[in-house]
């Protein structure tokens, strides 16, 4: 098979076994239609045997590299959900060590927005048809 047995991976999503299956199978056509094509057979085409061999080895390279990006896919994603898990583990007790070490101090005061006064000439304003105060 294409993918490795690995404990600390995570389980090959089953999209990438189907991908990875239909793969072989094309890989499988191949070599079919290319022993065809070499046979001799009367019933057999030299130049589409040729052909299909052609497209069912692109066809198999193109499934299981598919395959392959979707596992390591599933891979990057698995990391990065642990690194976010052991960052958050570490942040709560670097917070609860700081806590107790030291004393609460309390939060700054929240300054309110500020309002944006924007200066429009009165002669523009009344062009626009806004009330001038």
């Amino acid at each position: 098979m294409v993918f490795e047995v690995d404990p600390d991976k995570p389980n090959i999503p089953a999209l990438a076994r189907i991908l990875s299956g239909m793969g072989f199978v094309c890989l499988i056509g191949a070599v079919a239609s290319m022993f065809l094509a070499v046979s001799g057979y009367a019933w057999v085409t030299d130049t589409y045997a040729l052909i299909g061999a052609g497209v069912s080895f692109v066809l198999a390279l193109i499934f299981v590299g598919q395959a392959k990006t979707i596992e390591l896919l599933a891979i990057v994603s698995a990391r990065v959900r642990s690194r976010f898990a052991l960052e958050a583990v570490t942040k709560i007790q670097q917070n609860a060590a700081a806590g107790a070490s030291a004393d609460k101090r309390p939060a700054p005061m929240a300054q309110p927005p500020k309002e944006r006064i924007i200066h429009v000439p009165d002669d523009q304003a009344r062009e626009q048809g806004f009330k001038v105060r």
